[in-house]
């Protein structure tokens, strides 16, 4: 496990003006300075909230197990009856959840007044997300899912002891902390949050959440494009790729690994599946950390912002062969993305997401479209000006010339000038 595995950084409950597309809400002092230094409130509008959950080893006594497993019992088994009322009902909106469920909530299943509140939320979320991705199901909780708690419910005390709220009153828990997770929660900087209680192979662990507002974007000078892939996972303009060899070799080598041991069907095989449960993921991840930092890092070196690719639907949009599903379906382009995305907004570097739709076609120098333009899978040759340059690069280039054209951030050069066949040059805009 590395030490990107331990903080995992995602949107969780406080989410930023416009993201949610309500109004700000902005505290006294900041409308006072605003007043005093004529500030206008468009620069506080714009900026977002970065969010981050430090994730910390729990040391329950067994009477606090107990409670707190009665608790998620019956805190999920509210969650899911929130759930089936506002899908039954298409309500999506808490507030009128709450004049519903709050009553019978408390009385049916225990809970007290903030934890039914907690249950209401979480429900109420999970049924927006199912709509939003089109799911035809009611979403559901199980008995050992997570237990959501807020600044009311739990209460981070000295010497690294937590108070969470149970169906019989407070337990204290004692959090194990390295020095990552205690340089992270007592940085300052960063506004704690809510939290989530996981039970995860027999043991429990706090999902901490901390806020901080990301610092307004510069304006670019240029236009870093990163081109996604699987043979290479990113190239950018500059000419740079990170190859997914690696990436592909370790999959493979754990298929065959699982294959065998679900075969084997002896209480070893199985105790040594559990061994190796999440052990892949957790690698993906930290190569994505890794490729995601420099990204950032590189663009805010040059002053430039990231033009990355939409493939929302790609997997609807394109089939490919029984012999490359499996590689298809475990490419983590999306969590690539989100990596890119709130690094970028901590960094403040913008990001501008384009529609990839014949990038990997169209010459990065006189603009010619063409299938045939593409060789192979790593060769780009244009037919029309014998532009040569790798596929990727090629690609990436034409990511950040479609994003300086659909932004106000520069112009991009027009197709056809300085018709140099080297990646580097291509990348400056040739």
């Amino acid at each position: 496990m590395t030490c990107d595995d331990l903080i995992v950084k995602k949107p969780f409950n406080q989410q930023s003006p416009t993201a949610t597309g309500g109004a700000p809400c902005f505290s006294p002092l900041e409308r006072m300075l605003a007043h005093v230094f004529g500030l206008s409130y468009t620069g506080v509008m714009t900026q977002t909230l970065s969010t981050r959950t430090v994730c910390c080893k729990l040391s329950l006594a067994a009477a606090a197990v107990t409670a707190i497993r009665a608790t998620a019992e019956a805190f999920n088994a509210a969650a899911t009856y929130c759930a089936s009322v506002a899908w039954n009902e298409r309500i999506t909106n808490k507030n009128k959840l709450h004049h519903i469920v709050y009553g019978p909530t408390r009385v049916q299943y225990g809970l007290g007044a903030q934890l039914a509140c907690c249950a209401r939320d979480k429900a109420a979320e999970a049924v927006r997300a199912a709509r939003a991705n089109g799911h035809t199901t009611c979403p559901t909780f199980k008995p050992d899912s997570a237990i959501r708690y807020d600044a009311r419910t739990y209460r981070l005390m000295s010497l690294d002891r937590v108070s969470l709220n149970t169906r019989t009153g407070r337990v204290m828990g004692q959090l194990v902390l390295g020095d990552y997770q205690r340089r992270h929660l007592y940085d300052m900087s960063w506004k704690i949050g809510g939290a989530e209680l996981v039970q995860r192979d027999g043991a429990f662990y706090l999902h901490i959440t901390q806020t901080k507002r990301n610092p307004t974007p510069d304006e670019p000078i240029g236009f870093l494009g990163v081109d996604l892939g699987i043979v290479n996972l990113v190239a950018d303009s500059d000419g740079e790729t990170y190859s997914g060899a690696t990436v592909q070799r370790v999959r493979a080598r754990r298929f065959r690994h699982r294959q065998r041991l679900q075969q084997a069907t002896t209480r070893r095989a199985r105790w040594r599946l559990r061994q190796l449960a999440r052990k892949e993921s957790r690698f993906q991840r930290d190569v994505n950390h890794c490729i995601s930092k420099r990204l950032v890092h590189k663009a805010r070196t040059a002053r430039k912002a990231l033009a990355v690719e939409d493939l929302t639907t790609i997997r609807a949009r394109v089939t490919v062969r029984r012999a490359q599903r499996r590689a298809r379906h475990s490419w983590a382009f999306r969590h690539l993305r989100s990596l890119l995305t709130y690094k970028a907004a901590q960094a403040g570097v913008l990001v501008v997401a384009v529609d990839p739709r014949n990038t990997s076609r169209t010459c990065a120098v006189c603009g010619h479209c063409a299938q045939a333009n593409r060789v192979d899978q790593s060769h780009f040759r244009c037919l029309q000006c014998g532009h040569t340059a790798a596929a990727d690069t090629n690609a990436a280039v034409n990511i950040a010339a479609r994003a300086a054209r659909q932004t106000a951030y520069g112009a991009a050069s027009p197709p056809g000038e300085g018709a140099s066949t080297s990646p580097a040059a291509s990348a400056l805009g040739s």
